[in-house]
């Protein structure tokens, strides 16, 4: 008798048991689900593009993620869409408000950036992009060589019409602690949702 009573329990136990690990495991999600909610806005806080400089990577009324954590470990590379604040608008005019752009990384510390017939030079070999799209007529700032310093990076829009990037006397190079974040995904349209690369 007092066997049969230990194999009920025994029974008892193992059906209990796949219970305990099904709680735990949604438990573990609805965990994660709340560290994912609470971080969200820093790992991919909505933006929205207000130009067509980063044209075609980036369309006019984009909405994109920005990630601010994107660079405590490891820091800006060549080809990062960053999203930096700056005391110029878009439209060139200067204000008392601090606002943000999107621009592209093709500079980094301590490089030497020179634009030449419309082509991008870094330490003397030109730079491929892919990316790019008008024509780049206006060297600006990096018409002769310019050396950045030790924490400037040179960023250039997409669309090389568009003059508001470090080509720009105004703006020039780009702080490493005026940058907010990386720009690495297309929230919207739904359709074209996806990882902005490094192209």
């Amino acid at each position: 008798m007092a066997g049969k009573t230990r194999v009920e329990e025994y029974g008892k136990r193992k059906k209990k048991l796949p219970v305990r690990i099904v709680l735990t495991i949604l438990m573990v999600i609805l965990i994660l689900s709340l560290a994912v909610l609470a971080l969200s806005p820093f790992i991919a806080e909505p933006v929205k593009a207000e130009s067509g400089a980063m044209s075609p990577s980036i369309a006019i009324t984009d909405l994109v993620g920005v990630n601010h954590f994107a660079y405590l470990l490891l820091p800006p590379g060549r080809g990062d869409i960053i999203l930096f604040r700056t005391a110029r608008g878009e439209s060139g005019d200067l204000s008392g408000n601090q606002s943000a752009s999107m621009r592209r990384i093709v500079g980094l510390p301590g490089e030497t950036v020179q634009i030449m017939d419309g082509t991008v030079y870094i330490n003397g070999y030109p730079l491929e992009e892919n990316y790019r799209s008008g024509e780049m007529t206006y060297g600006g700032t990096a018409a002769s060589a310019l050396t950045l310093n030790s924490d400037e990076y040179f960023v250039l829009a997409d669309n090389r019409s568009n003059n508001f990037d470090s080509r720009d006397s105004t703006l020039g190079p780009v702080q490493g602690s005026e940058i907010i974040g990386k720009v690495w995904v297309r929230l919207q349209p739904f359709e074209h949702f996806g990882l902005i690369g490094a192209s």
